[in-house]
């Protein structure tokens, strides 16, 4: 279980073209030192799992604010980690601000985890965002992270401006390259309130379509997944701020957006398989691992009318299977 507390914007020296955290998580102002104790104890009340507790701190570049202020969130912390009742500590900061001063301070608080807004490896598309910070640092920052033990997590953002496919598999690629733990995908949105509103509405930026990040996103899914590296997440977490009309102004927002990257996989397997065998009857039984059944289904069962009328069949079964590799389809033998 992860006990999280927002400090959206804190430490940033950048206003970034995408970005708008106090909408993004309903937010709008930094937790308070003093609320950490409390909510942790809510927290830890209300677990009924045996699940390990980590404290996290998101939103903000929790190794850019000022040292006393980390401090102080450390230190309300550092109590329910002695204790056993969590962990250990995870935030979110940028490449530019990690240093192995900064990093002897964290560890002394049972910092374990640290996330990096990578965002992109092209430094142009990182210019053309606001972000203030190089590839490069990138590079530096994860790699001294995994010299100092800590697990590394990177953020990625396709289809900021300037970007492209092939810019975001190059990205991709050189992420593969520094071995981090785990990474996150967010395709760039239009948030209200953001430098990137100004350039959607004045013409100068168009963001992916929904079919375009999916597309981006499948092909980074599998090449992480090659890589043996954990994507935690693909899409903003829908929240009730960023679903109110008018804060998501344009973009591919979709509030099970990771579900329709791994439907859009499977659909592609199921229609390779069924290009390749040719069946002679009108009914297939496909097999899949069974945490992918809702996947190769679809949402409202697209996937299988998909392939309906594509292949002119009248029955599809998807039936679980767990001798099959997640994200893998397999053909049942016709009778």
């Amino acid at each position: 279980m992860i006990i999280p507390f927002f400090i959206p914007h804190s430490g940033c020296p950048h206003q970034c073209v995408f970005c708008n955290q106090k909408k993004i998580t309903g937010q709008n102002k930094s937790a308070e030192v003093s609320s950490v104790p409390q909510r942790i104890n809510d927290y830890l009340k209300s677990d009924a799992t045996d699940e390990a507790v980590q404290i996290a701190f998101y939103g903000g570049s929790f190794t850019a604010l000022p040292v006393e202020t980390q401090k102080a969130y450390l230190e309300a912390s550092r109590p329910f980690i002695e204790s056993g009742q969590a962990k250990g500590i995870r935030l979110s900061t940028r490449p530019d601000s990690i240093n192995r001063e900064i990093l002897a301070l964290l560890k002394g608080y049972h910092v374990q985890t640290i996330e990096l807004g990578a965002q992109s490896m092209d430094d142009r598309v990182l210019s053309l965002s606001g972000r203030g910070h190089s590839a490069v640092d990138t590079e530096n920052a994860a790699r001294l992270l995994r010299e100092e033990g800590f697990l590394v997590g990177l953020q990625l953002m396709p289809g900021l401006p300037g970007d492209s496919a092939e810019k975001f598999i190059d990205t991709v690629d050189k992420i593969i390259a520094l071995k981090p733990d785990f990474v996150r995908l967010y395709p760039a949105l239009v948030i209200k309130g953001t430098p990137l509103e100004g350039l959607y509405m004045r013409g100068q930026y168009t963001p992916l379509s929904l079919d375009e990040a999916v597309s981006f996103c499948s092909q980074a899914l599998l090449k992480f997944e090659d890589a043996g590296i954990e994507v935690i997440r693909i899409g903003l977490q829908p929240t009730e701020e960023l679903e109110k009309p008018g804060t998501i102004l344009a973009g591919p927002y979709h509030p099970a957006f990771r579900q329709v990257v791994e439907s859009s996989i499977l659909l592609d397997r199921m229609k390779a398989l069924l290009t390749n065998s040719k069946p002679s009857r009108l009914e297939v039984t496909f097999l899949v691992n069974p945490g992918d059944i809702s996947a190769a289904v679809g949402q409202k069962r697209s996937n299988t009318e998909c392939l309906k009328n594509q292949f002119a069949l009248k029955i599809i079964h998807v039936r679980p299977d767990q001798s099959v590799p997640r994200r893998t389809v397999k053909l049942a033998r016709e009778n």
